[in-house]
């Protein structure tokens, strides 16, 4: 199949975008993993979730940058939801007010279906 031949919707990507947090999101790190979600957005992700899950240490400035993909996602009419945020970047979060600009789901929403169980015959 040529590059000219396939369709545009071809490698479209079905369900939510995931993206997994590093550790830490500060000053040095926020501004990157902002691009990067918001490169997500411009790839065409119409919701997009970040797994908090590694995430143990958060400032101001990545509450920032989270804050700013939840409005660029609400421009384009794309949905920004975050995963698995516990500890002390969940009290900075809720301390900040940012629970209102960017909402949390739980995993169970956007994890995919289980793999079937294949059994062995003998």
């Amino acid at each position: 199949m040529s590059a000219q031949s396939i369709p545009q919707d071809y490698w479209a990507v079905t369900g939510p975008w995931v993206m997994n947090a590093d550790k830490y999101l500060n000053g040095s790190n926020g501004y990157d993993l902002e691009k990067d979600l918001l490169l997500c957005l411009e790839g065409g992700a119409d919701s997009l979730v970040l797994d908090c899950d590694a995430l143990t240490y958060m400032t101001g400035a990545g509450v920032r940058s989270l804050v700013n993909v939840a409005r660029a996602a609400q421009t384009k009419g794309a949905s920004f939801r975050l995963c698995n945020l516990k500890g002390q970047p969940h009290e900075i979060f809720n301390a900040c007010g940012a629970y209102a600009f960017v909402p949390e789901t739980v995993a169970a929403a956007w994890a995919p279906a289980p793999a079937p169980v294949l059994s062995v015959v003998s």
